[in-house]
């Protein structure tokens, strides 16, 4: 009898259970492709892109074939003097004017920014047009790692392909974003236009020859904190949903903005179509202001509508770049001893060249050297300050063609690199969007420089999507912080009339002897030179010179009458390196009559008729050559005076500005630096920023002058409390004769110093964090100080505050900043009594007869100006805007009361 093994069946159960599960879930995965397809249009457009092209470099452990030969080094730039590595700054141009501090093309950052914002006239622009993107340049800066220098193991911020390691798992990092149903672009920034598939670039990959093995790891749990709100934009939405006109459309804003923060907080898809909606948002937004006309409601809706431009921006960004969560992540840290083998190739390639040395010292090679066989964690922060430095001299945008070529080729590459692990710190999105929203609703100082290094850190990263969250930052949030602008009209009032000028004549002319008197009148006029990126201007200088002379040639005397019209025209440019001047250029027309004639024979009959007839012949046969060489001695002569008296004065005022304002402002590494510059026919304008590296600018829309105004000054918060930020007084300790000689010396004002008061025994300890702010809104100007201790022997009083409040006072063409009410006090540990004795204090530092001048002497007293006044004087969203006017236009409410 043959018995039969019974067969099993739950194999075949469970091939037919997977079969089931396969056919229910694959509708499903068919709805997340369907769906990340339809996030990607609506995030990113049609894929119409071009490819950027790679840029390649060899290997850099040595000498390459191509690297520039040692006798053959093109001249450093000059090099800053050397300083201790603990007392090295942050970077800052020798010129005075700020770079960027990233290693990537100028050209790649993003297009429209700094954006100009006017209120109420014109409507505030959106960051980025999408009928106008920008496209990102080739990246000439950014120098992938050499083969041999690359690091054993990747960093954490480093993309490690699939192929080279298929069995490890890579951690996720804070630079190795992944969003779900989120593709990454090139350029993304320029949201609306997908790339296509073969157009997005790829980190460079690093893959050792013996890479050691790593054991798989648990990627690290991403933490999703409480969503932030945007509270001070939805308290400006509030009030603007209380207005019928724009009532409706602040709700929804609203609505849409607190469903965002619910599907961040549960971590739904649906983040990508909120930010979409929220973008349509700016755009009705655009649509209402331009059906309201010009009303204090429409500066209000624009106040608001790029508050939320900005930070759908960053938002967005922020979505690109890993998400609107915090991730958890550990910073790299890097090998001295690679950096130490970097320099030793840079210090062989420039210790045989006789401009080697100029390198060394632009480099701070020795500085470098010293910090890196220094590894103690204690010196971290000045190795970062001091390779951000050398970091920023090896991206100067001001460097000749062979000087860079030079620093982004051989062992200069391989030194960057290394110093970019020594500067690149990660940065948690979330917490960086807090850090925003923070400095929305504080606008403290701290605050702003908590933002400023984030975006420092984003800036230099290696992942595409996080330096245009960057620039994106630097955009929004450092924009211009002070704007200037001149009328041809107001610059032609401030020329001096010149009276004529009589004078003797001695000469000659043809190589006969001329004699006489002349009478020289001049009209001097500025004529500006439209430029769309420049401040052009032209001192035309139109004269005329009216002369009688004799010359006498042979027997014959004549008398002659000249009139010479001459107009020179000397070009200026003025920038934040001062003001240049270029040599003027001359033209002369020349009229030329015989007055008389006398000849020795005019006594004799027939003779002397004769004679006269041919001295006038010959003289009228000469008159072409006389009239020439009278036209160049009058253009030499007059191409003479315009050009030294002009070179004269305006090499003074450009010494005056460099030495009283520029230089100042150098030397406190505030720049200035020219945001945008232009000059039409009519006015300059000129919109600057003035901060350090981290330090922020404007970020809310500037007050517009009338369009009729001859002079317009707009200055933001931002500036006044950067150069006060820069005086260093958190913290410290001072009398009031060692602050004002700390300020006299910071500020080149030596006069600030000999000032003496009855309050000199005084000694102030400042507050270790925003010791002196300003704050500029609602009308007036607040002005905080923060006390630790103040004491006037032999009295002591600890931990408060001194606000004084200033607000506008205009008389005529003078803007003045008053104090307003009495001085504030606030700490809890102050009696009636002491309040009364620290308030007679500040009463004298902030004295109620010594108001702030904004308008200029020179401007107030001038004679020629009687007739304008003070047209607009606001004080508003962080802005004090001041404009001059013809008198009749003051009648306009345009002087902000509190």
């Amino acid at each position: 009898m043959i018995r039969h093994q019974k067969e099993s069946l739950w194999p075949f159960l469970c091939v037919l259970a997977c079969l089931f599960v396969l056919s229910v879930t694959s509708p499903r995965a068919w709805e997340r492709v369907a769906r990340k397809q339809a996030i990607d249009k609506l995030l990113l457009g049609s894929t119409d892109r071009t490819k950027s092209p790679p840029v390649e470099l060899e290997a850099t452990s040595g000498r390459t074939p191509d690297a520039t030969p040692v006798d053959e080094l093109p001249p450093a730039p000059t090099a800053e003097p050397e300083r201790p590595v603990s007392e090295l700054p942050l970077p800052t141009q020798a010129s005075g004017a700020v770079d960027e501090l990233c290693l990537i093309n100028p050209a790649e950052k993003l297009a429209g920014c700094p954006i100009e914002l006017d209120l109420p006239e014109a409507e505030l622009p959106p960051l980025v047009s999408e009928k106008h993107q920008p496209q990102a340049a080739p990246h000439e800066d950014l120098l992938p790692p050499p083969a041999d220098a690359s690091p054993e193991v990747a960093s954490p911020e480093q993309a490690v392909p699939e192929e080279a390691s298929p069995k490890k798992a890579v951690p996720a990092s804070q630079d190795s974003p992944r969003v779900a149903n989120l593709p990454s672009v090139a350029d993304p920034s320029q949201l609306g236009a997908t790339p296509s598939p073969d157009d997005i670039p790829e980190t460079p990959a690093v893959v050792p020859a013996e890479e050691p093995r790593v054991e798989k790891k648990p990627a690290p749990e991403r933490s999703c904190p409480a969503w932030k709100k945007p509270e001070k934009l939805l308290v400006d939405l509030e009030e603007l949903a209380r207005e019928c006109e724009t009532g409706e459309w602040a709700m929804e804003a609203s609505r849409r903005i607190n469903a965002l923060g619910s599907a961040v907080s549960s971590g739904s898809d649906e983040v990508v179509v909120l930010l979409g909606q929220l973008d349509a948002s700016v755009g009705e937004a655009g649509e209402l202001a331009g059906r309201l006309g010009e009303s204090p409601l429409k500066a209000r809706l624009l106040r608001a509508r790029y508050a939320l431009r900005r930070r759908v921006d960053v938002w967005k960004q922020a979505t690109l770049a890993g998400g609107l969560t915090l991730t958890t992540t550990r910073k790299s840290r890097p090998d001295p001893e690679k950096l130490l083998l970097a320099l030793a190739d840079v210090d062989a390639l420039t210790a045989r060249s006789p401009r080697g040395s100029a390198w060394r010292s632009y480099l701070l090679l020795d500085a470098l050297q010293a910090a890196a066989e220094r590894p103690e964690p204690a010196r971290d922060h000045q190795r970062l300050q001091l390779a951000r430095r050398v970091m920023e001299r090896l991206a100067r945008a001001r460097l000749d063609a062979d000087q860079r070529r030079f620093l982004t080729t051989g062992p200069l590459a391989a030194l960057g690199w290394e110093l970019r692990q020594w500067a690149l710190e990660p940065v948690d999105l979330g917490q960086l969007l807090r850090d925003m929203e923070r400095y929305e609703q504080t606008r403290l100082p701290s605050d702003a420089r908590v933002l400023a290094e984030d975006r420092l850190q984003l800036e230099i990263s290696r992942l595409p999507e996080r330096r245009r969250l960057g620039n994106l930052l630097d955009a929004h949030y450092r924009n211009a912080n002070i704007r200037l602008a001149l009328t041809v009209e107001l610059l032609n009032r401030l020329i001096p009339e010149r009276e004529p000028e009589h004078a003797r004549v001695r000469d000659t002319v043809l190589g006969l002897p001329v004699w006489g008197r002349s009478r020289t009148s001049t009209d001097v006029a500025v004529r500006l030179i439209p430029d769309p990126s420049r401040l052009l201007l032209a001192l035309e200088v139109t004269g005329e010179v009216a002369s009688d002379t004799s010359s006498t040639s042979g027997p014959a005397t004549f008398h002659n009458r000249s009139r010479s019209i001459y107009t020179a025209r000397k070009p200026i440019e003025i920038g934040t390196w001062g003001i240049r001047v270029w040599p003027a250029e001359v033209d002369v027309r020349n009229a030329t009559r015989l007055r008389s004639l006398d000849t020795d024979f005019d006594v004799v009959p027939l003779v002397g008729a004769l004679v006269r007839g041919v001295a006038r012949s010959q003289h009228e046969q000469k008159r072409p050559q006389v009239r020439c060489e009278i036209k160049q001695k009058v253009a030499a002569k007059a191409k003479q005076r315009v050009d030294t008296e002009a070179d004269a004065r305006f090499g003074e005022l450009s010494d005056r500005l460099k030495r009283h304002v520029l230089q100042p402002m150098a030397d406190l590494s505030l720049g200035p630096e020219m945001v945008s510059a232009h000059t039409t026919e009519r006015r300059i304008v000129m919109r600057l920023r003035l901060a350090g590296k981290g330090q922020l600018g404007g970020h809310t829309p500037r007050p517009r002058a009338p369009s009729d105004s001859l002079a317009s000054f707009q200055v933001h918060q931002s500036a006044i409390n950067n150069a006060v930020e820069k005086l260093e007084l958190d913290g410290g300790t001072f009398t009031l004769p060692e602050l004002r000689r700390r300020i006299a010396t910071r500020l080149g004002r030596a006069e600030t110093a000999e000032t003496k008061t009855s309050h000199d025994d005084v000694e102030i300890t400042f507050a270790k964090d925003d010791a002196v702010r300003v704050e500029c809104g609602d009308g007036r100007m607040t002005v905080t100080l923060s006390v630790v201790e103040l004491s006037k022997p032999p009295r002591h009083w600890r931990d408060f505050q001194v606000r004084a409040f200033y607000q506008p006072d205009a008389d005529g063409p003078t803007a003045r900043l008053a104090r307003d009410g009495i001085i504030h006090l606030i700490g809890k540990r102050l009696s009636t009594g002491s309040q009364i004795a620290v308030r007679g204090v500040f009463s004298k530092v902030f004295s109620k007869y010594r108001p702030w001048r904004l308008t200029p002497d020179r401007l107030a007293n001038d004679p020629k100006l009687a007739d304008l006044v003070v047209v607009q004087f606001v004080i508003d969203d962080g802005w004090i805007g001041v404009a001059l006017g013809p008198r009749r236009i003051a009648e306009r409410p345009a002087v902000a009361k509190r």
